[in-house]
C-alpha cells in the first residue's frame, strides 16, 4: 500500500471540537459503513436509546487519535472535554457516566472545522471498541480567579483511525 500525501485546505481551521454526542455502546443497534467511501452513513439506536449531548468550556474539547508504543496496529482514540462549574449539574452529568461505562461509550464529534467522526466503533470491530471512562476529575479549585468543572476523558485502542461520520446528526 502507497502513501496518500496531503493538500493542505486553503481555508483557515481552528482545533477542538464544537460538539459531542454520547450513546452508551449498548445502545447501537448497527452503524452503516460504505467501504467505497470510507465513511458511516447512520448510526441505528435500539429503540428509546438516544444519543445525548454533552455542552462542555469553551476551548476544552479535543479528540485525538494516535499510533501507540512499537505495534502499529493500535491505534488510541481519546476524546477529552471539560464540564462548566463544580456544581450538582456537572456531579449528575458524571454519575450518568459511571453508572453507563460498563459496557463503554460510542460518540459523534464534531471539530470546530466541520469535519464529523464517529468513534468508538469500527468496521473491523463493531462495538468491541467503545471508548471507556479512564478519567473524571471534579474540582472546585482554590483560586477565586480559576475556572471550576469536570474533566472527562474517554478513551479506547483499535486497530484503525477514526472514519468520518456523513449522516444526520442528533441535534
Amino acid at each position: 500500500m502507497g502513501v496518500s500525501g496531503f493538500t493542505r485546505p486553503p481555508e483557515r481551521c481552528e482545533g477542538g471540537l464544537s460538539d459531542v454526542w454520547l450513546a452508551a455502546a449498548d445502545d447501537i443497534a448497527a452503524c452503516t459503513y460504505d467501504g467505497a467511501t470510507g465513511t458511516f452513513g447512520a448510526v441505528r439506536l435500539r429503540e428509546g436509546a438516544a444519543f445525548a449531548r454533552y455542552e462542555f468550556a469553551e476551548d476544552t474539547a479535543r479528540y485525538r487519535q494516535y499510533v501507540s508504543g512499537d505495534a502499529s496496529a493500535c491505534v488510541v482514540h481519546e476524546l477529552s472535554f471539560a464540564l462548566r462549574r463544580a456544581d450538582a449539574g456537572s456531579t449528575v452529568a458524571l454519575a450518568s457516566l459511571l453508572g453507563a461505562t460498563g459496557g463503554g461509550f460510542v460518540a459523534l464529534v464534531r471539530t470546530a472545522c466541520g469535519g464529523t467522526f464517529l468513534v468508538g466503533w469500527s468496521p473491523g470491530f463493531g462495538g468491541e471498541c467503545p471508548l471507556r471512562l479512564v478519567s473524571a476529575v471534579f474540582d472546585t479549585q482554590a483560586g477565586y480567579d480559576e475556572d471550576s468543572g469536570a474533566v472527562v476523558v474517554l478513551r479506547s485502542e483499535d486497530t484503525s483511525f477514526s472514519k468520518p461520520f456523513a449522516g444526520t446528526l442528533p441535534e
